[in-house]
């Protein structure tokens, strides 16, 4: 259907203003009003047609949920601005909120720009580099509204930031929007504000780098809940919209504007959020708490998401978009974590893009753990996970696996390495394809550090335990068993001493005369990466064979007695045992066997 070019902003806030419970904010002179659905889809601007000093205004919101308007000009156009073939608008904007923090914000990418007869402009996407400034870089409508209608196609790597040409430097200056080196700087893309719940500002910034979102800027944020909200009049042209990689415990939740809403489509932001292409983001809408002026640099929206009201399916060069009702299929992360003094807590994390799994997993333990053991500190924990789902095939799979840590600075984040390391190993294995439907890890901690250290090794000759050391010759026939036990100790002698005994077979086919070293220490340091299990011969060819070199992996709290005879041309060990001892073990001790 044609759509009437009308202004939609006086009548699109004042009726979701209305809706939300607060004031109806001015919008300037009464203009001829389209139906709502005509507002949130309007017909794109040319970018040709646009001059220098043309009205412009637009939408975003500053605080809640409703928006205010905003108004501007058009100062030039940039060929080529954004990317080969994609120009950037650049105007002048003011608000009473823009004109109080300096400029515009990260967060308001994706803000609808209008023409003055209704068409759709394009979304405030770049601002400039050297601070703030109410100079705003625009992605053109055309280029967002192809996201509505054309197949997605390979697309070059947006600028992040892009150089002013002199001409529109200097309508910046004349107009008082920047100074000379400010419109020097040139335009960079804004910034993603990606609110991540469960974790400290210290804990945040230790995460950064597991994160790894690109250009985002991070900060303490409220979870997105796992209920879902009926998406209707919560996503609206002009209105906050985000997308999460998980919610729930561990939320992890990029915020930013709603350019359009054509039917159940939505497109926002104006730039990529990670340029994923093909995605299944998690969409919320989300309530603005307050704009945070940034002296330093760009000011930034703060903002708490709701439950899910649909999925984000691409992250493209001009912008995401997404469809309104169910939200995409998710993983279940749950944990369950007790502490020293009994306190115990489950928080649940669903993960809708897969690659997101094992940071979701690693960091939604490190939230739960720290919320009970509520403090950074050492000890000892035990961690048994289960990892659940099904291959391409369809065929269901489980792997579950038990270990202990223990940590004298930092338990909790000592603790959560193993689980995410796992689903790393099955998401990208070679074998097969496969979703993952539920990470379940058990956790119990103490505030003891419960590890013990190989003090010394006994061997059982004439019944009596003789002490030996890499000076010891051991003799011993073919087919026998010598019998070794490890004394362990701790440290300080705080936890006492504990003694460990094995029976290690020598095989029958060893060649009298040969040498050889026996070597008794913890598992986990003898055992190398855990990438190949010894027990299968080495890397895993099979996926059913990665499935159980990772549950067989060496473990922390396992004693390993392994036999090295000279004559082995392969380096394989001639004989092994392992023993559990209850806690967390270190160290190494050895000594020679001859074969009689």
């Amino acid at each position: 259907m044609s759509i009437p070019l009308r202004r939609p902003l006086a009548a699109m806030v004042g009726v979701m203003s209305l809706a939300a419970g607060t004031a109806t904010l001015a919008a300037g002179p009464a203009r001829s009003v389209p139906p709502p659905a005509e507002a949130q889809c309007p017909q794109a601007y040319p970018v040709g047609d646009l001059v220098k000093d043309q009205p412009v205004d637009g939408l975003t919101v500053s605080s809640g949920t409703a928006p205010d308007t905003f108004t501007g000009t058009v100062l030039g156009t940039i060929t080529d601005g954004i990317a080969a073939g994609l120009d950037m608008i650049v105007v002048r904007l003011s608000s009473p909120e823009i004109d109080r923090v300096g400029g515009i914000w990260e967060g308001m990418s994706g803000s609808p720009v209008y023409a003055a007869d209704g068409r759709l402009i394009g979304a405030v996407s770049y601002g400039l580099a050297f601070g703030s400034s109410p100079v705003a870089g625009v992605t053109p409508a055309g280029e967002m509204q192809a996201l509505l209608t054309t197949a997605p196609s390979p697309q070059p790597q947006p600028r992040l930031r892009v150089s002013v040409p002199a001409r529109i430097q200097a309508r910046m200056v004349a107009g008082g929007a920047a100074t000379e080196q400010a419109a020097s700087s040139g335009l960079q893309r804004l910034a993603v504000p990606v609110g991540v719940s469960g974790l400290s500002s210290a804990r945040l910034g230790k995460a950064a780098s597991r994160l790894d979102l690109g250009n985002v800027r991070l900060y303490r944020a409220a979870p997105a809940v796992t209920a879902p909200l009926a998406g209707d009049g919560q996503i609206f042209a002009g209105s906050n919209l985000a997308a999460s990689l998980s919610y729930g415990d561990l939320s992890a939740v990029g915020t930013g504007t709603t350019t359009m809403v054509c039917g159940d489509t939505v497109v926002g932001f104006g730039h990529p959020f990670s340029f994923s292409g093909d995605t299944s983001m998690t969409m919320h809408a989300a309530s603005v708490v307050y704009v945070q002026e940034d002296p330093l640099g760009v000011p930034f929206k703060v903002s708490n998401p709701t439950g899910p009201v649909g999925v984000v399916d691409e992250d493209r060069l001009a912008g995401i978009k997404g469809e309104l009702g169910a939200a995409p299929a998710s993983t279940l992360v749950r944990t369950v974590v007790t502490g020293p003094r009994g306190r115990s807590r489950t928080g649940d994390t669903r993960v809708s893009v897969p690659d997101f799994a094992s940071t979701a997993t690693a960091l939604g333990l490190l939230s739960n753990m720290d919320r009970v053991f509520d403090h950074t500190g050492k000890g000892s924990s035990y961690v048994q996970f289960t990892i659940s789902g099904h291959t391409s095939a369809g065929a269901p799979f489980t792997l579950t696996r038990t270990n202990r840590f223990a940590d004298s600075a930092d338990v909790s984040y000592a603790s959560i390495l193993e689980p995410p390391a796992a689903v790393d190993a099955l998401l990208g294995n070679d074998f097969t394809a496969v979703t993952l439907d539920q990470v379940r890890v058990n956790a119990s901690m103490s505030d003891q550090v419960r590890a013990f250290r190989v003090a010394r090794v006994q061997v059982r000759a004439r019944h009596a335990w003789r002490t030996v050391g890499p000076d010891s010759v051991v003799r011993t026939r073919r087919g026998r068993d010598v019998v070794l036990r490890a004394v362990l100790g701790s440290r300080r002698n705080e936890l006492g001493s504990k003694l460990v005994t094995v029976r290690l077979h020598v095989p029958r086919s060893a060649p009298r005369g040969d040498t050889g070293v026996v070597q008794v220490g913890a598992e986990g340091d003898q055992g190398g990466d855990g990438s190949g299990d010894p027990t299968l011969g080495g890397e895993p060819t099979s996926f059913g064979q990665l499935l159980r070199s990772l549950q067989t992996a060496p473990r922390n709290d396992g004693l390993l007695v392994s036999l090295q005879l000279s004559s082995s041309e392969d380096g394989t060990p001639a004989a092994q045992t392992k023993a559990q001892v209850g806690d967390v073990v270190t160290g190494a001790a050895q000594f020679t066997l001859r074969i009689r």
